[in-house]
């Protein structure tokens, strides 16, 4: 085929492979600009090849398939560019992925150390638990089909001629055929070998793959107990020992019986926070304890305030609160907190806002062109783009269920959304200023949006009737929260001229104002109620947490808790990330700060966390959207 121009378009330069149905060559796409690298894989059974013809067909045409769908989303899966049949030969057209494969690296004597293999195991899991949602096993995880990418060093899983996709649970198969069993020896599992490969029969070729790479031996030459039935791949190891929780994290992975195998890739994720990393954060200089102490370590806990709350009792149990802490230095030491990026993206449109559903499996943003876009927030993938708006999008809430997804505009627009389908529902129209804030009711019944001039409205989410219109007596709304049940309504509000900072408790059934919380000397940007009493407000000023039931303050945090542009509060801690980059975990009962300033994040960035504090999405104006997760002893 060298020299063939396929199509006229693919100009074949030179032959790459042969698998055990195609073979591969490399190309030049000659009608598009500077004539861009890309690879031609042709349908071509091997000599031997026990495969028939057909069933060769249908994985071809299943492959392609498959990189159409999952490869236009994920930057490390080749994306399909075309699929052709020209004379009585199938081609599939497919993204040029410039590197090197762990098959050549390994050839010239290379070997993982214990970081090394945590951090290509973070990666290459990402991208299975990407494919495993969309219920699609590789089946050919070996070192020839990853390459390590030349120009940003990423890891791209290749060579999907094995891949299969499960049907839904709901769907019953109706073929006769005999399972096949497809696959490189020594990398399948028993039930692969079997034809009946599962999910997690990835997640075993992924293991032999990284022990591979730590041993330098080739799977063949390990052996299983008899008894244990564990195999026999440490004694391969190089001297330099390489973590114990590592080597456990591994023999799970490659557990002969797929029961007793990690079931998801998510779990094997979620153990390698243990794992040592090299993302840390930057850690305290214990050599000036007392000095880390005073600047970082300020304790959260103010203790019960009674009797009508007020500033100058805020700064009072200030003072307070230092002195608590004093007699706390002697014994306290704070956990490890680090983030290791899952996910990076480039993203043409500037993004301007961020939120976490509360399932804590999607993310949503808003850009500059106003497009909504739905992420997965495991993957990082784009799941969805919703085209509504004409002008900047001002406020974004999602549902407690995860189901619906309301936003606000600087038009004065309100738009509710199936967070789900990503259906446009309704409009809700009545504001002539920017829309500031938007809430979902508990039940997930009305709306709530506020807006510049202080008017709130509340609509009927499914009629679009407006049921109510409250409006404050000065000032902006900032925030707004619905409480443990769908009659209060909880407001913030700022009046820059007066320079006051309030928050307000509606009763939902009178429409009267049930009560006015006065302690922020600066505005409050994020209102989050907890449980049925507990109320966290975020301020430019600092983070104060409210008692409901009680109408009273609960705990001053201390100043650097000031200017979070996101925060997250769940029953164990509090999580908050501000804009200079630093991240600071409270912890709830204890009271105290766990650990602060991050090198990571950098600044100017929009961030967003997940309620469960095991994500957290970022974006910088470099373009680049990244999915981290969050590692700490004492965060849940």
């Amino acid at each position: 085929m060298i020299g063939q121009l396929l199509t006229g378009r693919y100009l074949i330069l030179e032959k790459l492979g042969v698998g055990g149905f195609s073979e591969t060559y490399l190309a030049r796409d000659k009608y598009l600009p500077h004539h861009p690298l890309c690879v031609v894989k042709a349908l071509q059974l091997s000599s031997g090849n026990t495969l028939s013809l057909e069933t060769a067909q249908q994985l071809f045409e299943t492959e392609a398939r498959l990189l159409e769908t999952l490869g236009q989303h994920h930057t490390q899966i080749p994306t399909l560019l075309a699929y052709s049949h020209e004379h009585d030969q199938s081609y599939l057209i497919q993204e040029y992925i410039e590197g090197e494969s762990l098959s050549k690296w390994l050839a010239r004597g290379k070997r993982l150390t214990t970081q090394a293999a945590i951090k290509m195991l973070s990666e290459l899991l990402s991208i299975l638990t990407y494919l495993h949602a969309h219920r699609v096993i590789h089946r050919d995880i070996t070192p020839s089909n990853v390459i390590r990418r030349q120009r940003d060093g990423k890891l791209v899983l290749i060579d999907f001629g094995a891949a299969c996709q499960l049907p839904e649970a709901t769907e019953t198969s109706t073929s006769d055929e005999r399972p096949l069993a497809i696959g490189t020896p020594d990398y399948m599992p028993d039930e692969q070998y079997a034809g009946e490969a599962q999910l997690n029969s990835d997640l075993y070729a992924l293991g032999i793959l990284v022990i591979h790479l730590l041993t330098g031996a080739h799977p063949r030459q390990f052996q299983r107990d008899l008894v244990s039935g564990q195999l026999d791949w440490q004694r391969h190891l190089p001297e330099s020992a390489i973590d114990p929780g590592l080597v456990v994290l591994l023999n799970r992975m490659v557990q002969i019986d797929f029961r007793d195998r990690y079931q998801q890739a998510e779990d094997v994720l979620a153990d390698l926070q243990a794992l040592p990393l090299k993302k840390y954060f930057r850690q305290p200089d214990i050599t000036n304890w007392q000095g880390f102490v005073a600047k970082r370590l300020v304790p959260a806990v103010a203790g019960v305030l009674l009797g009508v709350v007020g500033i100058q009792y805020a700064q009072a149990q200030g003072q307070q609160t230092e002195l608590w802490f004093s007699q706390l230095r002697q014994h306290f030491h704070p956990s490890n907190v680090h983030l290791t990026m899952v996910r990076d993206v480039l993203v043409q449109p500037e993004i301007e806002r961020l939120v976490v559903a509360p399932n804590n499996r999607s993310f949503v943003t808003t850009g500059s062109d106003h497009v909504l876009r739905v992420w997965s927030l495991t993957t990082g993938a784009m799941l969805k783009a919703l085209s509504k708006h004409t002008t900047t999008v001002t406020a974004l809430n999602i549902s407690q269920d995860s189901k619906l997804l309301v936003s606000g505009g600087q038009d004065g627009t309100v738009y509710l959304w199936d967070a789900v389908s990503g259906h446009f529902l309704r409009s809700f129209d009545g504001h002539r200023q920017p829309v500031t804030a938007v809430a979902i009711s508990p039940d997930g019944s009305t709306i709530a949006s506020g807006c510049k001039e202080g008017k709130i409205r509340r609509w009927d989410a499914q009629t679009g009737i407006r049921m109510q219109s409250l409006k404050l007596a000065d000032g902006e709304v900032t925030a707004l929260a619905y409480g443990a049940t769908s009659d209060r309504l909880i407001s913030a509000s700022s009046d820059r001229a007066r320079s006051l900072s309030q928050i307000q408790i509606w009763d939902l059934n009178t429409g009267n104002l049930a009560r006015t919380f006065a302690g922020h000397t600066a505005a409050i940007d994020g209102l989050k109620v907890v449980g049925d009493q507990m109320l966290f407000s975020v301020g430019k000023d600092q983070a104060l947490l409210w008692d409901l039931k009680r109408e009273e303050l609960a705990t001053v945090f201390p100043k650097n808790s000031a200017n979070a542009i996101t925060a997250s509060f769940n029953a164990q801690n509090i999580v908050t990330v501000h804009a200079n980059g630093s991240l600071r975990v409270w912890m709830r009962k204890a009271g105290q700060l766990v650990q602060g300033e991050s090198s990571a994040l950098g600044q100017n960035l929009g961030v967003a966390l997940s309620p469960d504090h095991r994500y957290l999405v970022s974006w910088r104006a470099d373009q680049r959207l990244r999915v981290w997760q969050l590692h700490a002893n004492n965060v849940r």
